[in-house]
């Protein structure tokens, strides 16, 4: 299994950026207010970060060459595939959030509620993205000799 591409990941923002400032573009274009980012959203997004550390945590320490450490391979694949979910959903989070944001102070009346929200939003989906890689990171297999033996 392939590692995350962050260039992949940075290709994927602006894509999520033209979607969330289309999108607010729409609603507000309509009479409808602009779209704020809940505050819950940004807590279960760093939430969802920690959680995910914590896991891959698990397999970091399941993977050091110590007699006795385990984990059931499914397990650990399924922690890695979580990773790289988390990382590319917090990435089109990330930029979809920097879109409302920029939609939002480029009105001519900025609306002040709106404007922490989105960059809690931007900050804890930023988090999210960070905490993915770093565990998809630790989830890499130490190399091993040609014996069997690990390095």
């Amino acid at each position: 299994m392939k590692k995350t591409n962050p260039l992949f990941l940075v290709g994927l923002t602006p894509f999520a950026f033209g979607v969330g400032f289309a999108l607010d573009w729409a609603l507000v274009s309509t009479g409808r207010t602009a779209i704020p980012v809940p505050w819950t959203l940004s807590i279960c997004l760093v939430l969802i970060g920690i959680a995910v550390l914590a896991l891959g945590a698990r397999v970091r320490w399941a993977v050091k060459p110590v007699k006795g450490r385990r984990i059931d391979p499914i397990t650990a694949v399924t922690i890695v595939q979580l990773a790289k979910a988390s990382a590319v959903g917090g990435t089109l989070l990330f930029g979809a959030t920097i879109g409302l944001l920029a939609f939002s102070t480029s009105r001519p009346v900025v609306v002040d509620a709106v404007i922490p929200s989105n960059i809690g939003g931007v900050v804890a989906s930023l988090v999210l993205v960070i905490a993915a890689l770093v565990a998809e990171w630790w989830c890499v297999l130490p190399p091993q000799d040609p014996d069997g033996e690990p390095a």
